[in-house]
């Protein structure tokens, strides 16, 4: 891909496995029944479009990583297809296109190669961690290795056998180290904490920026901060609208603090990291039934009702904390008819943060009324400048904002646009009786230069 779509997709070598790094000997293992992996790089891949009027400086960044433990094979697969999503449907999907020229989507598929190798090698092992020889044989887990909270008994193991061993010392691993600082370049220091553990009770505040997501196998769950104790994030108004809101496309539970379904701590891991050190919007997912999942359902399920949930989560990527506890628009139509364009949209602030189920009250962030439905022509909202752009405030087809979720449309004469033939963009975005504007949305109409005969387009 990123040969056939270099203006798209690049790819970088950002750190080295433990065996490729330090070429232990196959003695150095106790009790070890297995061929040793070569030893590999760890890639990371960069998905934009480099050619789009932002530089990098100004556009939002997501950073996914899977493949952390080593016997999860779904998750780098499911990672691979939103990446080649990404980059076969720039320029046909108006919501993709937009994404990448506003945003950047960072992927480490594969944090942990050398494990990797054994549990497809050896796959009765159910090889979890990496290489590191470790007194034991089978390796640190890098899901309990992370530079916060490392080494709470509550959430990890000090025992070199057990399969979720911390390691030695916070990032000790080279897996562990590459992951930190390509995170370190991607997210803005002027946002983290002096004393990330220490201040943990401060929230970040709406204004940060940046998301991450690690994707992990299996069960069907969506977690985020935090995960080393069964407690809220001083941020959960915010991370929890995020975890609703991904469920509402895959119907997984929350693992969350304080949430019905939180299973068990884990310290020292990805998703409480990026959020308490790096200051992102930060969650997991626990992908489908199973460690080696079964082609049919992966293909029939997962796959399906998780990418659109990559590609809702990437819309985020700028203001993750603000954008969320917005109204979605959840539909937009756009027609070019008898000379007229035609745009409706329904908004709902209420639906997608509320569509958990039983067990789960209505969340703050969906009960406010939406007041306003704004379309936009041929400008994203993020650039749109006023004397220049196109942009019509929507009427509601009662004529009141009065309910949390509203159905709006606007009629224009194309003959006063002066709209050249070809495909244009329609943005919409959606704002409530807080304030808060809500992710865009947008959909492509085709213009005709010649009106009559009443035809649709």
């Amino acid at each position: 891909l990123a040969a056939e779509y270099p203006d798209l997709i690049t790819m970088e070598s950002i750190g080295q496995s433990y065996i490729k790094k330090y070429n232990p000997k196959p003695s150095d293992y106790k009790n070890m029944r297995y061929e040793l992996p070569p030893g590999s790089d760890i890639y990371a891949f960069n998905i934009t479009a480099s050619n789009s009027i932002r530089q990098s400086s100004e556009k939002g960044k997501l950073l996914i990583t899977s493949g952390v433990h080593a016997r999860e094979w779904a998750p780098p697969e499911l990672h691979a297809r939103f990446i080649e999503k990404l980059v076969k449907e720039y320029n046909t999907d108006s919501e993709i296109t937009w994404i990448l020229e506003h945003n950047e989507v960072h992927a480490i598929l594969y944090v942990n190669p050398d494990g990797r190798f054994i549990s497809e090698k050896y796959p009765d092992s159910y090889w979890r961690k990496n290489l590191n020889p470790n007194g034991c044989g089978n390796g640190v887990d890098l899901n309990r290795n992370l530079d916060f909270m490392w080494g709470d008994r509550n959430g990890a193991s000090s025992d070199p056998c057990a399969d979720d061993y911390h390691g030695p010392s916070a990032n000790s691993e080279p897996e562990t180290q590459a992951v930190v600082e390509y995170a370190k370049k991607l997210f803005p220091e002027d946002q983290r904490k002096k004393d990330p553990e220490g201040q943990m009770s401060a929230a970040f505040g709406e204004d940060i920026t940046g998301m991450y997501i690690d994707i992990h196998a299996s069960g069907g769950y969506v977690y985020y901060p935090w995960g080393h104790k069964d407690a809220k994030s001083p941020d959960d108004e915010a991370l929890q609208a995020l975890g609703r809101k991904i469920n509402y496309f895959n119907g997984y539970k929350l693992w969350a603090g304080s949430q019905p379904d939180f299973m068990y701590e884990a310290s020292g891991d990805y998703s409480d990291y990026m959020y308490g050190v790096m200051g992102v919007a930060s969650m997991g997912y626990e992908i489908g039934d199973d460690f080696q999942q079964d082609c049919t359902r992966f293909e029939e399920e997962v796959v399906p009702i998780n990418m659109p949930s990559l590609i809702y989560a990437a819309k985020l990527a700028m203001k993750p904390y603000k954008d969320v506890k917005g109204p979605d628009v959840l539909d937009i139509s756009a027609r070019h008819i008898n000379g007229q364009l035609r745009v409706s949209a329904t908004a709902s602030d209420s639906k997608m943060v509320n569509s958990i189920g039983k067990g789960f009250s209505d969340h703050s962030s969906g009960s406010q009324i939406v007041k306003g439905v704004h379309l936009y022509l041929d400008a994203h909202p993020d650039d749109y400048q006023e004397g220049v752009d196109t942009k019509w405030e929507m009427e509601t087809l009662d004529d009141n904002w009065d309910t949390n979720e509203e159905t709006a449309g606007v009629v224009v004469p194309t003959k006063d646009l002066a709209l050249p033939a070809g495909r244009h963009t329609i943005y919409v975005q959606a704002v409530d009786s807080r304030g808060y504007k809500g992710p865009v949305s947008s959909t492509y109409v085709h213009i005709q230069s010649n009106l009559r005969g009443g035809g649709r387009h």
